[in-house]
């Protein structure tokens, strides 16, 4: 046993009373260590970042989600100004079937027929169809949209139907109000249109121009069903049949809204043809999300994310993978990444 040496006042003292220099530099250095990887765990931790990154790739995924589960394409809007992110997706608001005589089937506003009796015919796209060509010249279907406002195609929206041919002829296939259509003419090519909404002086919306494609001829055969899509998303109006993109033109801004009902047949002199499985659908938009205060998109960041119909990136308009730059008052940055199969990671 070590002997004790006295202690001032007479008391003896312990020897491991104290810290030598070197135990208590290791003392200091354990502690910086400790504190920097607790700072740094903090900073991973500040419920404003995890927000924005939340709120950047939920809305990322929400877009990608939807479009894959639709069949249809989706985008996110993104206004680098007020950190507002929105994803908006085509959503089908109505279809319609004619199995039965007298009764339109299907869901959303309520169609008939108009102008006289359109009789069906057993031979249809799927099961019976409408048989304009066996019908009279003022034959029509009417989709009531103005009693159903889910039914606003002003944000976009995709117009669907089978058609087979019986005669080519200039016509009318269908009127969407007066704000949009798709014309058939003679010699099989397609022609379709919408009525631009534009702005004016005081920040009204009024009636603007019409924006117009026309596909080659031939592209809609005689004889045999096919299927016709017009198409408009706020960036390019695009006709296609039986999948197959036979027109497009490039187009900003919102539809007009339309003035009437949904009409398919009734143009002049009669559509010579049989039509089956209308489908009407518009593009809807989730709720708006904010980036919280003190978070920004970096300037070089997209303003649109553009998700085709299988969830990948709309290779038009992303031909490579896209980063989406947060940054942080403190100077912090946080890279979210959206892969070219539409895959977010951040």
């Amino acid at each position: 046993m070590s002997p004790r040496r006295p202690a001032a006042g007479g008391g003896i003292q312990d020897p491991r009373a104290g810290l030598t220099l070197l135990e208590l530099l290791i003392v200091m250095s354990l502690l910086a260590l400790v504190l920097g990887v607790g700072a740094g765990s903090l900073a991973n931790l500040d419920p404003g970042r995890r927000t924005a990154l939340s709120t950047v790739t939920s809305t990322l995924r929400l877009a990608r989600n939807e479009a894959v589960a639709r069949r249809a394409p989706a985008r996110v809007t993104i206004d680098r100004a007020t950190g507002r992110l929105q994803a908006e997706g085509l959503r089908v608001v109505g279809t319609w079937r004619f199995e039965d005589e007298g009764v339109i089937e299907g869901f959303g506003p309520p169609a008939e027929l108009l102008g006289g009796d359109v009789p069906r015919t057993d031979a249809g796209h799927i099961g019976k169809a409408l048989d304009f060509a066996a019908g009279p010249p003022a034959g029509r279907l009417a989709v009531a949209l103005e009693e159903d406002p889910a039914c606003d195609p002003r944000d976009g929206f995709a117009l669907e139907l089978a058609l087979r041919v019986q005669q080519a002829s200039g016509t009318r296939i269908a009127d969407l109000g007066g704000s949009a259509g798709l014309d058939l003419r003679s010699d099989g090519s397609l022609v379709g249109w919408f009525i631009q909404e534009v702005v004016g002086a005081t920040g009204r919306g009024a009636k603007g121009g019409r924006i117009r494609l026309e596909s080659a001829a031939g592209v809609v055969p005689v004889g045999r069903w096919c299927r016709l899509r017009l198409e408009y998303d706020r960036r390019v109006l695009r006709a296609l049949v039986d999948d197959v993109e036979v027109g497009i033109v490039a187009a900003e801004g919102r539809v007009w809204e339309p003035e009437g009902s949904l009409l398919v047949g009734g143009g002049t002199g009669g559509l010579m043809a049989q039509v089956d499985d209308l489908v009407l659908s518009v593009v809807s938009a989730g709720d708006a999300a904010l980036l919280p205060a003190g978070v920004t998109l970096k300037k070089d960041s997209p303003t649109q994310v553009h998700f085709t119909p299988t969830g990948s990136l709309d290779p038009r308009q992303h031909p490579a993978p896209l980063e989406l730059v947060l940054e942080y008052d403190d100077g912090d940055q946080d890279t979210i990444r959206v892969g070219l199969y539409g895959t977010v990671e951040g």
